[in-house]
């Protein structure tokens, strides 16, 4: 029994696009046009241009570069930031307040006569 060479041109199954697998004639026929076509193994393989590649590693590199040095500009701002915000806080600290004076006891008056808490 002959079997017929598939590429799928979408899922099916549990074949995924571009896959290639082989079946009797009469389910090859069922799926072509469908969801496959019948595989040409002459037919060009689609290659990766090694000069895109390069351009792309260049680029990222190019970019992975600018946002090192965004970062550091971000650190030294922050550092700069910090180092303003020490100085604003540091003189409140070095002030002592002085102690709010005690409330004043009304004259007279004996802990009996007041009323006890939770209770009316």
């Amino acid at each position: 029994m002959t079997k017929t060479i598939l590429k799928f041109s979408r899922s099916w199954g549990r074949y995924n696009k571009g896959e290639v697998a082989g079946f009797a004639p009469d389910i090859a026929a069922r799926l072509i046009g469908k969801v496959a076509v019948v595989f040409d193994p002459t037919a060009p393989v689609a290659v990766v241009n090694a000069a895109a590649q390069d351009a792309a590693a260049a680029d990222l590199a190019a970019r992975e570069a600018a946002l090192a040095a965004r970062e550091r500009a971000v650190a030294e701002r922050e550092a700069e930031v910090a180092e303003a915000e020490a100085f604003l806080i540091e003189p409140e600290e070095a002030e002592e307040e002085e102690p709010a004076p005690e409330p004043e006891k009304p004259s007279g008056s004996k802990a009996k006569d007041l009323p006890m808490q939770g209770k009316v």
